[in-house]
């Protein structure tokens, strides 16, 4: 007869094969959305020609997206509480397929509507898998390489935002504008091309969920407790809010999303009128390449060093690097600047999943979902933030806008030095 303790084997399935194969499963996840996440942003022109929309109605695509993420994430986390981490991944694939398919009556519809309505569908699938998958990869495994963990896993996420749109650049042609000869027909080919890429994406999303469906995710440590105890941590998002360095990450998070994703809207603009002679959109947009090129490098070489040194002090410095070089960015030193712009996003790089595993120290089981939820809410800086650049940009110069995200980066830099030390329990302890 086995003396083996259900916590005990759960701990075992948390450090083996088993737990090696779950996390490159659900690390396949990470680029899946991440590579649909830059397919929006790359979608965004050529369907404001096509569908002859205005710069506000353009710019729905990612009010779509992003606002799902505030609407999927407390639901996403009450899925992941009373089905476990598999049911919010199920979950999330089931709406992320379900959306891809939608784009097919979309696209034979030409109706910018019903895309958008698909757009919001995948963000509700992409927002359910990211609110359990960053805690799972978080929780699964020694408390001290969380961060590690998590980095390595985002890098993947990475991976997929460059990949994205460059499917997209290989199967499009030439844009013709309205008027043009040949509209008709290019967007013809156009909406033809869109809908293939989502027949299979979606495709790919039904294998993905069979495969899951039929795996048995293991539990980690926090979750094997409670479910050998028969009862969750009883914390709520309110007794969270109690702790310091939880309100004051989910505080970072919002900023930094927001400031990363601002920063690559502006680029393009930033470069035309700063490079100076000889710069071409296509020349802007190929550095914007470069810059999202950059940002998956930063991850892939800086995730390794958080296995031998201090995460929160990394995350310090490259946040201290970054509020120096937008501060380049203001300075509007041509050449300089644009290649500082750039650099940035090297050091960018490591903020969200940083941030996140830090916000999350100490939680575990019910707790940890309950504080992926806020995080991935905090999401919504991503549609607020750039928002509010926007503003500032129309109204005092583009330098300016660069100028504002110093702070913003500054603040997390404070964040990881002292912010995510204020109330956090230590290593092994819980509270």
């Amino acid at each position: 007869m086995s003396t083996t303790s259900p916590k005990t084997a759960r701990k075992g399935e948390t450090t083996g094969s088993k737990a090696m194969l779950a996390i490159v499963l659900v690390t396949s996840l990470f680029f899946i959305w991440g590579l649909t996440m830059n397919l929006v942003n790359a979608l965004n022109s050529p369907f404001a020609n096509y569908m002859q929309l205005d710069s506000a109605q353009a710019a729905l695509l990612q009010v779509a997206y992003y606002g799902a993420y505030f609407v999927m994430a407390i639901p996403a986390g009450l899925i992941a509480k009373r089905f476990g981490y598999k049911g919010g991944v199920l979950s999330g694939l089931f709406l992320f397929a379900f959306g891809a398919f939608i784009v097919i009556p979309a696209t034979n519809m030409a109706s910018y509507g019903l895309f958008l309505l698909a757009m919001f569908v995948i963000a509700l699938g992409a927002a359910s898998l990211e609110t359990n998958c960053n805690p799972y990869i978080t929780k699964l495994g020694d408390e001290r390489g969380e961060s590690f963990r998590l980095n390595m896993a985002q890098s993947f996420n990475g991976v997929g935002n460059i990949v994205g749109p460059l499917i997209l650049g290989q199967i499009l042609g030439t844009t013709v504008a309205a008027g043009q000869p040949g509209f008709e027909q290019a967007k013809t080919q156009f909406l033809t091309d869109t809908r293939t890429v989502y027949i299979v994406i979606g495709v790919v999303l039904v294998v993905v969920f069979v495969v899951f469906a039929f795996f048995r995710l293991p539990s980690p440590p926090g979750d094997a407790e409670e479910e050998a105890g028969g009862k969750g941590s009883g914390e709520t998002f309110r007794t969270l809010l109690k702790r310091p360095y939880f309100t004051l990450g989910v505080i970072a998070e919002f900023i930094f999303i927001g400031l990363q994703v601002a920063g690559m809207a502006i680029f393009s603009a930033y470069a035309l009128k700063h490079w100076g002679a000889g710069i071409t959109a296509g020349l802007a947009a190929t550095m914007l390449s470069v810059l999202s090129l950059l940002f998956t490098i930063g991850r892939f070489v800086t995730t390794p060093l958080m296995a031998r040194f201090d995460p929160a002090k990394i995350l310090g410095i490259y946040m201290s690097a970054s509020a120096v070089l937008m501060f380049i960015v203001f300075l509007g030193l041509g050449k300089v600047s644009v290649i500082a712009f750039m650099v940035a996003y090297l050091f960018i790089s490591i903020g969200y999943p940083t941030v996140f595993s830090l916000t999350l120290k100490g939680l575990k089981g019910s707790a940890a979902k309950t504080g992926s939820s806020a995080l991935v809410m905090s999401i919504v800086g991503a549609a607020l933030i750039p928002l509010l650049l926007g503003v500032i940009q129309d109204a005092a110069g583009i330098e300016i806008a660069a100028l504002v995200m110093v702070p913003g980066f500054l603040y997390v830099a404070w964040y990881a030095f002292w912010g995510s030390r204020i109330g956090v329990p230590k290593v092994g302890e819980t509270r």
